[in-house]
């Protein structure tokens, strides 16, 4: 039996029904939210709690923040985005964060193993860590606009650690936290207003 659906009429529902579910996945504003909160959770970490560590203690903690924090992040974009899409009946997909989420591992683990410098990004240019992982997610999403924070929060993040070392011992670290406080705000706030977008794609 032939079906008497116009095929013109499939392709706008199609796009329509692409639409919401992009939206329920939350593409842009759940990342943003994740990396947000832990930009703003790094300056309490690099400062009062490292204030009271040793110099070997602290240089560790700096170390570890963003390998651990970000694989926790991924975790927790992957678990949300895994349970909607069985609340909903709707496939993950083929870009998921499951898969981000497991490369990712698989890469820390050849840079700890290997002892790659890549690794001391996380004390030296603390943010460009977030930015190359957001660069990543825009990539493997397609998503131009995770793309454009991770280029802003690259750009400030290499900056601040230019400055950084230029003022070493000056007591100008503060305008480095509160550029990091500045920027998780913003991120935050991006993110509500992406979630606004999704929501009215919906």
């Amino acid at each position: 039996m032939e079906s008497t659906t116009d095929p013109a009429q499939l392709v706008p529902e199609l796009g329509r029904l692409r639409a919401r579910v992009r939206a329920d996945q939350r593409a842009t504003s759940a990342p943003l939210v994740v990396f947000g909160v832990l930009i703003l959770l790094y300056p309490v970490l690099d400062g009062p709690l490292t204030g009271q560590l040793a110099a070997g203690g602290r240089h560790l903690a700096l170390l570890a923040y963003w390998p651990i924090t970000t694989a926790v992040g991924l975790g927790a974009l992957w678990l949300a985005a895994r349970r909607r899409a069985r609340r909903d009946g709707v496939g993950e997909g083929r870009r998921t964060y499951r898969h981000a989420t497991r490369r990712y591992l698989i890469a820390l683990l050849l840079v700890v193993l290997l002892f790659l410098p890549v690794l001391f990004v996380g004390v030296f240019a603390p943010l460009v860590w977030p930015a190359a992982v957001l660069a990543a997610l825009g990539w493997w999403q397609h998503d131009a606009q995770l793309g454009r924070w991770a280029a802003v929060t690259g750009v400030l993040g290499g900056t601040a650690a230019i400055l950084a070392v230029a003022t070493a011992g000056s007591g100008w670290l503060w305008l480095a936290w509160l550029g990091d406080g500045l920027l998780g705000m913003a991120m935050i706030g991006g993110a509500a207003l992406a979630r606004r977008r999704e929501l009215a794609a919906g």
